[in-house]
């Protein structure tokens, strides 16, 4: 879906969520800003996706692998925090063997506990 097509789907979900009068709900468990203009303020599909296509891409390849390998399936795939606690010294194994998509694998788990932990 190009991002014109997804600006005009999201504002038709809007809509129809306004017109429901759901549009007022707010989601307690979102790790972004509430506020419109801050969550605005954060270039998600141009500041990341755009940028980073076909890495993002590997990087999804590499969490359906580790999924299965772990007894999940395409339809299941959840990150089993149980499995996985040692990103940096993962990441740097990966880097030895210069698998750059799991070296990004793990770099975005690591990132992701801190950006949690630094929530709490």
């Amino acid at each position: 879906m190009r991002h014109e097509e997804y600006m005009l789907h999201a504002l038709n979900t809007y809509s129809e969520n306004t017109e429901n009068g759901t549009a007022d709900l707010q989601k307690t468990d979102s790790k972004l800003p509430q506020e419109a203009s801050k969550r605005k303020a954060i270039p998600i599909y141009t500041g990341f996706v755009k940028y980073f296509p076909l890495a993002i891409a590997e990087v999804a390849k590499i969490s359906l692998k580790g999924g299965i390998q772990h007894g999940q399936t395409a339809q299941t795939l959840h990150w089993d925090r149980s499995k996985s606690g040692d990103e940096l010294d993962a990441m740097m194994r990966h880097v030895i063997d210069e698998d750059w998509a799991q070296v990004a694998w793990r770099a975005m788990a690591n990132l992701q506990k801190q950006m949690e932990n630094k929530d709490d």
